[in-house]
């Protein structure tokens, strides 16, 4: 446990120096099949490199609130859930991409990047990472993985600081291999659950075609010795599951679609407790669903809900802050009804002035008192568009 407080310290100490953010390189305009249907992409811009702990612990341990989830919560919790799983404290060098990371760690990431640089940051949908992936190229797999990433014939067993591969025609680094890299969408039929694409340090470089869809496997939530599990961190040996941030909208028009956002009415009609079984795993959540509305005047191609619980004073219940099972735990979901690069049909059809959309998502279950959380009510906001162009 000791070894991994020099890595914690040193990226704390650059988050005190200053907010690094990542780099990123622009993605023309273009089209690609994904796995459900052929994509139309404007352009974004896409990390150049996978994210590193440097540019992670500058959230995990700001003193900031992100949508009122306190970072500062987080680190002690990760520091002991690495030393249980034996997590070697050289992949925790601040230079390194950063591990283990579940969906809402890399969602509560992106909306206080996009918070602190008035940019719109998230994980990029699948069509996205595979056309900034490919970045021209037709085959199934790169020609030359060993030549483009990090992969188990050349790894040495390690992740490996970004850029010292050479970079695909888009200037991006490490697609192929070092980290699998979270996509938005989730694999159908297990808990947040997002897909993971490019392979990592320990893919044979024969098993990583750009159209791979890897799931979060069963096995890395059950080596979590937790119950509830974490929602944050991933506690299996793997040490492999990282991000590559896509920006697809800057600060210019920041005030445009925070008035576009401001008026999207949120309406929730059912909210239920469930269990959700895969093999001998379950776990608990709420499954909420509702509607959406474009009040405004703006046609919409992509609409961000932030849905959570309400406590008895009718606030927003994001975590739990008195359960004695696991305080801190997120009780809070994002979910994209209107998603024009995603894979969903219907989601990809634009949001015009007064129409409405329907959506469903999960939430995990609150572990809070009910003098703490209204285990039956809820509500949901925008926290951020992409307007027609």
């Amino acid at each position: 446990m000791p070894a991994l407080l020099p890595f914690v310290l040193a990226g704390l100490l650059a988050a005190q120096q200053k907010t690094p953010v990542p780099e990123t390189v622009a993605i023309p305009a273009g089209k690609i099949k994904s796995s459900e249907r052929e994509v139309e992409l404007p352009a974004f811009r896409m990390g150049v490199k996978e994210l590193t702990w440097t540019e992670f612990n500058a959230y995990f341990e700001s003193k900031d609130l992100a949508d009122g989830v306190d970072a500062v919560t987080r680190p002690t919790r990760a520091i002991a859930y690495f030393g249980q799983v034996g997590v070697p404290s050289h992949f925790l060098d601040p230079t390194r991409p950063v591990t283990n990371l579940r969906w809402h760690s890399i969602i509560g990431y992106c909306d206080w990047l996009s918070k602190k640089t008035g940019a719109y940051y998230r994980p990029p949908t699948e069509a996205e990472w595979e056309y900034a992936a490919r970045a021209g190229e037709t085959g199934v797999a790169p020609a030359k993985p060993e030549e483009a990433g990090w992969v188990k014939s050349n790894s040495e067993a390690r992740t490996h600081e970004g850029g010292e591969k050479k970079a695909n025609a888009f200037g991006l680094y490490d697609t192929v291999g070092n980290v699998w890299e979270y996509c938005l969408e989730f694999q159908k039929g297990s808990e947040f659950s997002p897909v993971l694409k490019g392979g990592c340090w320990s893919t044979p470089g024969a098993e990583i075609p750009y159209g791979v869809r890897q799931g979060v496997p069963q096995a890395w939530f059950d080596e979590d010795p937790n119950r509830p599990r974490s929602v944050w961190w991933l506690t299996n040996k793997d040490w492999s599951q990282g991000l590559r941030v896509a920006q697809v909208a800057d600060a210019a028009d920041q005030k445009d679609r925070a008035a576009a956002a401001a008026k999207i009415e949120v309406k929730i009609s059912s909210g239920k407790e469930k269990t959700l079984k895969v093999d001998k795993s379950s776990s608990e959540w709420a499954e909420v669903a509702g509607e959406i509305k474009n009040a405004g005047d703006k046609e919409l191609v992509e609409v961000e809900i932030l849905l959570y619980y309400l406590n008895p004073k009718g606030k927003p219940h994001l975590i739990d802050v008195a359960g004695t099972n696991k305080p801190g735990q997120a009780t809070f979901t994002k979910c994209w009804p209107v998603l024009a690069t995603g894979n969903g049909a219907e989601a990809a059809k634009p949001l015009k002035p007064g129409e409405t959309r329907k959506f469903t998502a999960d939430i995990p279950s609150s572990f809070d008192t009910d003098d703490d959380v209204e285990r039956e009510k809820f509500a949901g906001r925008a926290t951020n568009v992409r307007l027609a162009k």
